[in-house]
């Protein structure tokens, strides 16, 4: 695998997409609500012509575009079908930049669909791929075992907090999540409630029956919108960073995307798709662990940075009504 430089830009927030209020019923697991967000349509650019020809494309006229579409809420299919989540999102953002319809192909295997010829790129590859034919053009996410904490005056300021704050705290988990292991591992000595999935942690949450919510970064700051104050305080442990991936020998199409994502992020763009899914999550995660935490937990492998469910999987389920 190899990683080309891309510098991110500005943040000009030029393009407002904001999220909306809790709609109605959805599944992150069993339930949760439903976010609303202005369409796509409102705030597209005029259409380009697109300087990619047939023999660029895996599609003429569509940008081909891999994601593993189970990894909610990064993205999903909705029950009619829809492509969704922020993936979907920015896929439709890079298509619309270089003139090409949209077509998603579902796969959690980066190599493998872009050697077979499957898609023109991958999103939500790990930066941990290792294969020769790969590039990894620019960082989409940070993802991994997260704390969040709910301001009872609805402020979204994070509270300064160590690991020795959380002592004799009551903390939602799902049960043998990586979340917990990662405050286990850290010797956070806290009360765990056990809950069945991310969702059942920020009810608890709400209710004030918990004081603290640890679960993976992207599906906390997601249901987070649903609860007036609830806001990140922390990282627990490693983290993964998934990015945009192309094929080594892409040619005229690799140039043509690493454009197109360097301009989605310069005049904000990627920063509104970003902030209608994941609220005020930070962008990068690497700086945001929580202090005091024993040395143990830098030690967690990559693929126990982040929570997967009760079942191996996040599920969301209903019509998010998202960017289309």
């Amino acid at each position: 695998m190899v990683r080309r430089n891309w510098a991110k830009g500005g943040r000009s927030w030029s393009v407002l997409l904001a999220a909306g209020a809790c709609a109605c019923a959805l599944t992150l697991g069993l339930s949760g609500c439903v976010f609303t967000t202005p369409p796509r349509a409102e705030v597209k650019r005029d259409r380009v012509e697109s300087s990619l020809t047939s023999s660029d494309l895996v599609n003429e006229g569509y940008l081909t575009v891999a994601m593993d579409t189970t990894e909610a809420p990064q993205a999903m299919i909705e029950t009619d079908g829809t492509p969704s989540g922020y993936y979907a999102d920015v896929a439709r953002a890079l298509a619309e930049r270089l003139g090409l319809d949209l077509k998603v192909v579902s796969s959690a295997d980066a190599p493998g669909t872009l050697s077979d010829g499957e898609a023109d790129i991958f999103l939500g590859g790990k930066s941990t791929d290792d294969d020769e034919e790969i590039v990894i053009a620019g960082n989409l996410l940070e993802d991994g075992s997260s704390l969040f904490v709910r301001n009872e005056d609805g402020s979204l300021e994070s509270p300064a907090l160590d690991a020795d704050s959380l002592s004799g705290a009551v903390i939602a988990v799902q049960g043998d999540s990586a979340s917990q292991d990662a405050l286990v591992r850290g010797g956070v000595t806290a009360t765990f409630k056990t809950c069945s999935n991310v969702n059942e942690c920020f009810e608890a949450l709400g209710s004030g029956e918990v004081e603290y919510v640890a679960c993976d970064a992207t599906a906390g700051a997601y249901l987070a919108r649903a609860y007036p104050g609830t806001v990140f305080v922390a990282t627990l442990g490693s983290l993964t960073s998934y990015g945009l991936i192309l094929p080594a020998d892409g040619g005229n199409l690799a140039s043509a995307v690493e454009d197109a994502l360097a301009a989605i992020e310069s005049d904000g763009t990627l920063d509104a798709i970003y902030r209608s899914w994941y609220g005020s999550l930070p962008f990068g995660l690497s700086n945001e662990q929580l202090a005091g935490l024993s040395a143990s937990t830098d030690g967690a492998s990559e693929d126990e940075a982040v929570d997967s469910g009760e079942d191996g999987e996040l599920v969301i389920e209903g019509d998010l009504n998202a960017l289309d």
